[in-house]
């Protein structure tokens, strides 16, 4: 007869009158070589002592989690509160503190672990109650924590040997259900296990203390595609004997659930209320001032109920160290107002990104303005940036600096061109640290009327070095490298505008070339660029309308196809009103659906059921010009459009001529049918809602949420990026 080696440790355990067994259980999951899961669970098992403890003698309370998801990142650990990370923006909060709330109670019938999943699943609706957790989150909750008591309780009752099995295995492998064990070791202590799954790519280890049968360690590992993506899951417990306790705090776990966006706690009705974001300020302000999971979620909150006054009256009294990695600490500088010794404090503490930003922005745009009483300037700021800090920081301001000068000395041509030759000699580091192509160009336009010579030679100095720069800069600041090139090669070709027209249609097209052809070509700082230099974003169309100016409008049209058929939604205004410009005597709407249309990807097959369990399939949308959007009701800013969605399909549904020509599909993702059915009765909407079978979302290339595609009536795909007005471009193309 088999034995289960864990109910032997726990009998042999309460014999002698131990009050419970302390372990823990690690969980690594590597993807493509890489660590993106980390979990620590310790916990003890214990006699229960509860009502139910006939029927379910045992009980499990986790005393501990430490939890890495290194792909968001999360980071959540009960011993080191101050290192938790992002833990307000995920609903694994709400599962790991209910873990450590709630008890498992459980019985062992030879080899089934009966669990009290009844008392289980009724205790947790009743503190999600309390916690005020949403009927989503308190459904996923409840589920994810009675499979995670499963999982537990699964190791407590593994198929281990009994002693008459452990004979058999002298005389070679056995086989119990699919797993095929093995003694690799017998020494007089311990014997040594290994462990094979027949029936899937799982292994693992034991190791048995010899006298009382008791699995000193006992370790899982398995392997699995998923996604066309390789993932090895491993997990190993360990048996503790030092007592952890338990590391559950009421108070913490009710600050920081009810600032979670898993709780209904600060809300009246889907409206933040403001007297209560008042109230759970004031009740945890006493005990977590010191907290930095409860000061960024204080500010946060000012901010959302526009509290300006108190917001800021906070942010400079709170303790600076707390707000590093949060926008509130580039709020603080760019509020201006701080001494020396927390400017110094602050600086260190910004990551570069935020640093270069601050720098090359804020400051810039301050510098010469003067300061309050009993705190910094602007220009002691930079001085302090260039001589009191790092290299780093001095290779972020001296550019600036420097070329503040050379506008200021821009009357003195000899000193200006002195200054001018030192900022054009930096080296590559300071160029790209220190957007060194925004000083260099402003020079240049501040000096082109005063020596025509030396600034058109300046302006081909700045072209050369920023060619080179782009070439070779792998850094996150090439973009701006990349804009900078745009713009200086378009202050070329005007200034050869009139004297060299093919050198300066070069330059033109080089300032189109090197102009962002989508987002991810754009840099966030180049639009602070735009305004100082009085720039483009692109250059593209001015290209295209010299180049049809000089009789190739042709070949002119055929970039503006191209480019259509690289950024699809975006590009379609210039191809449209290029077209109506220089070919009026024909129709764009057949060129467009005879020419360009036919070029474009076909849609991804697709066959998904709808809310009332009907397949809807791509064929099914042939003939009109179809919206489909990706969304879940788990998503924020597509939760804000859903009322211009619904009113969009409403009025839709009220117009024949249109309804005729257009159509409309939602596909929930990531989603359940009855979460979906709620949210779209609950707010009354009808709009028509397919649900995702998991596929469609790649096979569409969704990279974000909402997604909005445009099927045409023949089944070809425009893709709109993030944000873009997708309602007239639908409404135009559908008039075709």
């Amino acid at each position: 007869m088999k034995r289960i080696v864990f109910v032997f440790l726990l009998f042999n355990s309460l014999c002698f009158g131990q009050k419970s067994v302390n372990y823990k259980i690690t969980e690594e999951s590597i993807s493509e070589g890489k660590l993106i899961q980390l979990k620590s669970t310790y916990f003890s098992l214990s006699p229960n002592k509860s009502a139910s403890k006939k029927e379910f003698p045992s009980e499990i309370k986790i005393n501990a989690v430490e939890y890495k998801d290194f792909r968001n990142p999360f980071f959540f650990s009960s011993f080191h509160p101050d290192s938790n990370q992002n833990v307000l923006s995920s609903s694994i909060l709400a599962d790991i503190l209910m873990n450590l709330q709630q008890p498992i109670r459980f019985n062992f019938q030879r080899e089934e672990t009966i669990i009290d999943t009844s008392s289980l699943r009724k205790e947790i609706l009743l503190k999600a109650k309390d916690w005020q957790l949403t009927d989503n989150i308190a459904e996923m909750v409840r589920n994810n924590v009675t499979v995670g008591a499963g999982f537990i309780c699964g190791w407590l009752n593994y198929n281990c040997l009994g002693k008459d099995m452990l004979k058999r295995l002298q005389s070679g492998p056995v086989l119990i259900k699919s797993q095929l064990y093995n003694i690799v070791k017998n020494d007089k202590k311990n014997l040594y296990l290994t462990f094979r799954d027949t029936s899937r790519h799982l292994d693992g280890e034991l190791v048995v203390d010899k006298k009382t049968l008791q699995p000193i360690t006992l370790s899982r590992r398995i392997t699995y595609i998923q996604d066309n993506r390789s993932f090895v899951n491993t997990a190993m417990m360990q048996l503790l004997y030092t007592n952890v306790s338990s590391t559950y705090d009421q108070a913490y776990a009710e600050m920081l659930l009810s600032g979670s966006f898993v709780s209904k706690a600060l809300y009246s009705g889907e409206t933040m209320d403001s007297v209560k974001v008042m109230k759970y300020i004031t009740k945890n302000e006493p005990i977590f001032s010191n907290d930095r999971i409860f000061v960024k979620k204080k500010l946060d909150l000012l901010q959302q109920i526009k509290n300006n006054k108190l917001y800021n009256l906070s942010l400079n009294d709170v303790p600076v160290n707390l707000l590093s990695g949060t926008h509130h600490l580039s709020n603080l500088l760019y509020n201006g107002s701080l001494s020396r010794d927390k400017f110094i404090t602050v600086i260190p503490l910004l990551d570069n990104e935020k640093r270069y930003d601050w720098i090359q922005n804020g400051l810039y745009q301050d510098l010469g303005r003067p300061a309050a009483d009993g705190t910094l300037s602007s220009d002691e700021k930079a001085d302090l940036l260039i001589n009191h800090f790092s290299e780093n920081e001095k290779q972020y301001t001296y550019p600036m600096i420097l070329g503040r000068r050379i506008m200021r000395q821009a009357d003195d041509l000899s000193q200006a061109k002195n200054l001018l030759n030192e900022l054009i000699n930096l080296n590559d580091d300071y160029w790209i640290n220190g957007n060194v192509g925004r000083y260099a160009l402003l020079a240049y336009q501040r000096l082109a009327s005063a020596d025509q010579d030396y600034t058109h030679q300046l302006l081909m100095d700045i072209i050369s070095k920023l060619t080179v720069l782009y070439d070779s800069d792998k850094t996150v600041y090439r973009n701006i490298t990349r804009a900078h090139l745009a713009t200086a090669c378009y202050f070329a070709y005007q200034m050869m505008d009139k004297s060299n027209k093919g050198e300066a249609l070069h330059y033109l097209e080089k300032a189109a070339i090197y102009s962002p052809k989508n987002e991810a070509e754009t840099a966030y700082n180049s639009s602070y660029d735009i305004m100082f230099l009085k720039s483009k974003k692109s250059y593209a169309e001015d290209y295209l309308t010299e180049l049809a100016a000089g009789g190739r409008k042709d070949v002119a049209l055929q970039k503006y196809v191209d480019e259509f058929l690289t950024v699809q939604g975006i590009s379609y205004k210039g191809l449209r009103d290029f077209y109506q410009h220089y070919y009026p005597e024909q129709k764009f709407s057949e060129f467009f659906i005879q020419k360009v249309v036919p070029q474009l990807p076909d849609a991804p097959d697709f066959a998904l059921a709808n809310l009332e369990n009907m397949k809807i399939q791509k064929t099914d949308l042939k003939g009109k010009w179809t919206l489909v959007d990706f969304w879940g009701t788990w998503c924020g800013p597509c939760v804000a459009e859903m009322p211009k969605l619904n009113s969009f399909f409403e009025h839709l549904k009220n117009d024949k001529s249109r309804k005729d020509k257009i159509g409309f599909i939602s596909i929930a993702c990531n989603d359940t049918a009855d979460k979906v059915k709620n949210f779209i009765a609950k707010n009354n909407y009808t709009i028509p809602v397919l649900m995702s079978d998991g596929q469609v979302e790649k096979s569409f290339q969704v990279r974000g949420y909402p997604s909005k595609y445009i099927l045409t009536p023949n089944g070809k795909l425009i893709a709109m990026p993030f944000g873009f007005d997708w309602q007239p471009l639908l409404e135009e193309v559908a008039t075709f």
